[in-house]
């Protein structure tokens, strides 16, 4: 932390706790205790001085009168949103009091948590509740809302591997970004993407919409959704065949080659382009590309994983700089997520050995069904923290009439009024990023960060740790160490005598705020140049040997809990299975809002009208098929529920696809979101969500008044 000439003014040192790759470097200038400005922090080798809009503004989202500041108790029905103060002891008396009555006439798996990455780091992210609700004994939540299966489906081939670095993409020659628009969701990525392209780069984007990305990009390629494993295996084919293989590097780092071969003919050229939608001359383009330059590098957006085959796209994609042997020059092979790059020590964040092995098992995207009251284990109490649901659940219209049981208490801890707090009995103020301490990791590059807390929390908001000493100490819980103290979490949280750790501490992140792994650097580093791939074989495995494993979700998402989990054997390498889309139906994609993050900031977006409407992308063609008019008010329907959307049409997404962003509030909009129109059927790999296997019709509101 630095101290200004000022004794009473200073500035500290913070990252962004969001569910973003970028992990931004901030600093806030604070002045007698009040936070007077966030800016970005210059001297970050990733992040560079940058913040994004939404995040440059912090210091308004601290001091925002619709901040929850202190607990409250619901008054009137579920839905309606009213609540008054309480005090902190009132509320855990009554949550408490409520777990413990359940507990015994139910059972403590009549419990369930419910959270995801509305924080990200290790103190207050992912594993924050897991301690508390394991020994418990509440139901396991498994977190599939995202990179479920793109991680899997990563680690199947490649290991639990950092792959590329992303700062080395400046030295790359060929950039494919596939399934990703960075520039939106990741841009400070985007501007190593876009150096890299002033030096001579060539930029390949492949995104069934021409996002800002696609935009800036030599080359946009738009497949269909759901057909991404079809190029991919199409390319791999043309490699294979036309004996632009690197065969040395395939012969001593991979194995599988034969069969993956094998399979890979089975995606000729012709057959790709009759899948995808995308012409032949592109394909044969794209795969000559590849071959031309060694140092392709290839960054995947978890957009791919979103269908029933994105885990094969997954795979098939990464098997192209194996092909290639791109993973022996700087700037060549694939980024996905750090995945094992940062040593985490999940054991002690979740304390899962206290899970007995056939412990109930919820999968939180389908909460709706979950919380049904005439299943074989209903739910009695629902704890909500570091998510809104309502939002980010499938089969909205179910959840929200199951969340209105009277039979089932529901707390939330949040710091603003979502749209599910409005089901809540009670609700706890959270802290923000400024009012507490943490160390955060990122998916998005290799640097470790401390978040300095810079000043006293709001009103009466804590920590989530604070939060769930509190709980612990009124539930009487020893055993799992959930009265630690801040310190001791970060201690605990990390392998600090690990090699990429080597001459960093706390301390030093302390003073300095952040710290590169050690790595290697991005202008050298070549992580795979002798192959050394984390997999059991230490090879890449175009057919996976993990493959009776490969419908299993990873543990980090099911609260450290690896055990009840039935599975069935994956296919070794990648496959394709075909979805039929009705003549007159559409497949509807819902990609995060470039000025949102998820649900957040929905909020602060009402003044300059983007976040009062929810709006569809169509193609011009198909709105000229419909009669769709620009701005027209449409109504999105299928057989789960209805939304009201207003036209965008344009030639910037493939006909037979339309696209509504995901994450607006239901009270912003006046109506129901995008989620009503998703079900949840888990993807075979990893257990991921395929919500962009949604099929819906387009109708338009005087057809609806005359049905009824």
């Amino acid at each position: 932390m630095f101290e200004c000439s000022r004794m009473t003014k200073h500035i500290v040192y913070h990252a962004c706790q969001h569910d973003c790759p970028d992990n931004c470097a901030m600093e806030s200038i604070v002045q007698n205790g009040k936070v007077l400005a966030v800016n970005g922090r210059k001297d970050h080798p990733f992040t560079r001085g940058s913040l994004c809009s939404k995040v440059k503004r912090y210091d308004q989202r601290v001091y925002s009168d619709e901040r929850i500041i202190f607990p409250m108790r619901r008054i009137g029905a579920k839905g309606e949103g009213h609540f008054h103060r309480i005090s902190w002891d009132e509320a855990l008396d009554e949550v408490s009091l409520k777990f413990k009555e359940t507990i015994k006439m139910h059972g403590a798996e009549s419990i369930l948590p419910c959270s995801y990455l509305g924080h990200q780091g290790l103190l207050n992210g992912l594993h924050c509740g897991d301690r508390f609700f394991n020994e418990l004994g509440a139901s396991i939540g498994e977190r599939t809302f995202c990179n479920a299966t793109a991680s899997k489906a990563f680690q199947m081939v490649a290991g639990p591997t950092g792959g590329l670095d992303p700062e080395s993409f400046t030295f790359s020659s060929l950039i494919i970004v596939w399934g990703m628009n960075p520039i939106a969701t990741s841009i400070h990525h985007s501007q190593f993407i876009l150096e890299a392209k002033k030096r001579g780069a060539i930029l390949v984007v492949i995104d069934p919409i021409k996002t800002d990305t696609a935009k800036r990009a030599d080359y946009h390629v738009s497949p269909r959704p759901g057909t991404d494993v079809v190029l991919a295996m199409s390319l791999a084919n043309i490699l294979i065949q036309s004996s632009l293989v690197d065969m040395e590097y395939v012969s001593k780092h991979t194995q599988g080659f034969e069969e993956f071969s094998a399979r890979a003919s089975e995606f000729d050229c012709e057959f790709a382009s009759h899948v995808t939608g995308v012409p032949e001359q592109s394909i044969n383009k794209l795969s000559r590309l590849i071959a031309k330059n060694r140092a392709t590098a290839i960054r995947v957006g978890v957009g791919l994983e979103r269908t029933q085959n994105g885990g094969d796209a997954i795979r098939a994609i990464s098997a192209l700089p194996a092909l290639t042997g791109a993973w022996k020059v700087v700037g060549g092979g694939i980024f996905q997520n750090p995945q094992g790059t940062f040593p985490i020590n999940r054991k002690a964040l979740t304390n899962a050995s206290l899970v007995e092995e056939n412990r109930n098992v919820i999968n939180l995207f389908d909460i709706a069904s979950a919380l049904s009251p005439n299943i074989q284990n209903p739910i009695h109490c629902l704890f909500i923290y570091n998510s809104n649901p309502v939002i980010a659940a499938a089969n909205q219209t179910k959840l929200i009439k199951n969340l209105c049981r009277t039979d089932l208490f529901i707390t939330v801890s949040e710091i603003f009024h979502t749209d599910t707090c409005a089901y809540a009995d009670i609700l706890l103020p959270a802290a923000s990023q400024l009012e507490q301490k943490d160390i955060m990791y990122s998916w998005g590059h290799f640097n470790l960060q401390y978040n300095n807390q810079a000043i006293q929390p709001i009103g009466e908001a804590v920590s989530n740790t604070e939060l769930f000493r509190r709980l612990a100490k009124k539930m009487s819980l020893k055993n799992n160490d959930c009265d630690i103290e801040d310190e001791e979490i970060m201690n605990r949280a990390i392998d600090w005598s690990h090699t990429h750790l080597n001459g960093i501490n706390i301390d030093l992140l302390k003073e300095r705020g952040f710290s590169r792994l050690n790595v290697g650097s991005p202008k050298t580093r070549k992580p795979h140049i002798t192959g050394c791939f984390a997999t059991k074989s230490g090879k890449f495995e175009f057919a996976s040997a993990d493959f009776n494993n490969g419908g299993a979700l990873l543990s980090l998402f099911r609260q450290g809990f690896e055990g009840n989990q039935k599975l069935q054997p994956i296919d070794p390498l990648p496959s394709y299975r075909a979805q039929k889309t009705p003549v007159d139906g559409f497949k509807l994609i819902s990609p995060k809002h470039k000025h949102f993050l998820n649900s957040g900031y929905a909020n602060f977006n009402l003044k300059n009208g983007i976040a009062n409407k929810q709006i569809l992308m169509v193609n011009n063609l198909d709105a000229m098929k419909q009669n769709i008019q620009q701005g027209e008010h449409l109504i999105l329907y299928n057989d789960l529920g209805e939304i009201d959307v207003f036209a965008d049409v344009t030639e910037d997404i493939i006909q037979g696809v339309v696209m509504v962003n995901h994450g607006y509030w239901m009270r912003h909009i006046k109506g129901k979101t995008v989620n009503t129109l998703i079900s949840n059927k888990p993807s075979k790999i990893g257990k991921g969500i395929t919500v962009n296997d949604t099929i819906v019709f387009i109708k338009k509101p005087i057809q609806n008044r005359k049905l009824q």
